[in-house]
């Protein structure tokens, strides 16, 4: 399933029109209608707000996972081998600012 054909039907399941969808993201209809028969993509920001509307991940959305669920998987950021980019606010956290922040998940006990 395509992007255009999981926005319609998520929009149908809510039972909204093309036109109601737009309203509420302050868009053209037509450009529903142009995503939904993949005419245009929507832009980052437009797949961030379907993503919150609709209760989904943007790679749903995108057609990269099958699933709607939005819980990201868990990571232990304490294990030494997890090489995994942590972010904050769609931003790398530096690796010195990782170290402080695991150092506060310890109860502020260093590693000695």
């Amino acid at each position: 399933m395509n992007t255009g054909q999981r926005i319609s039907l998520l929009r149908e399941k809510k039972h909204q029109s093309q036109a109601e969808l737009a309203k509420t993201l302050g868009i053209a209809a037509s450009t529903v209608g142009m995503w939904e028969t993949n005419k245009r993509k929507p832009s980052s920001k437009m797949l961030k707000k379907l993503s919150v509307l609709y209760d989904v991940s943007i790679d749903y959305l995108l057609g990269n996972d099958s699933t709607t669920d939005k819980t990201p998987s868990e990571v232990d950021i304490a294990d030494p081998k997890n090489d995994t980019i942590m972010t904050f606010e769609g931003r790398p956290i530096p690796p010195e600012d990782l170290e402080i922040i695991k150092r506060l998940l310890r109860g502020g006990k260093h590693d000695d």
